[in-house]
């Protein structure tokens, strides 16, 4: 039961990166693309920190899995919320022109969401 929630997590970021934003970058002008992904990340990251809180919990509850299944949750959780709240001062330099700050947080958020791929993509083979 307790692989279901983290094949879930790589699964949306993959479906997210591969096909959704691709597609809203080529039909989408640079206007409305800039609206869309400013109302469609927040969203993203809350479901992404909201699977990772489910799968936390049941492996607490269940007791299935071991101590890096629950770290892998948590990580997610946490790694999810954290690029969640980076969001508003990443848009607020986007904004404001601070490319630095800008590159900075989106980096950031970019490295949290790979860390959160990759470590769900782990969690089904340990």
């Amino acid at each position: 039961m307790h692989f279901y929630v983290p094949g879930a997590i790589a699964g949306v970021i993959i479906l997210q990166v591969s096909i959704i934003m691709p597609t809203l970058s080529k039909k989408l002008t640079s206007e409305d693309f800039g609206k869309t992904i400013r109302a469609l990340w927040p969203k993203f990251f809350i479901f992404i920190a909201a699977l990772g809180a489910i799968s936390t919990s049941i492996i607490t509850y269940t007791g299935d899995g071991g101590n890096y299944h629950l770290a892998i949750s948590g990580f997610t959780f946490i790694a999810a919320l954290t690029c969640y709240f980076v969001i508003p001062a990443t848009n607020r330099a986007k904004d404001e022109d601070n490319m630095k700050k800008f590159n900075l947080l989106h980096k950031l958020t970019v490295w949290l969401t790979i860390s959160i791929l990759l470590t769900n993509i782990v969690f089904l083979f340990i």
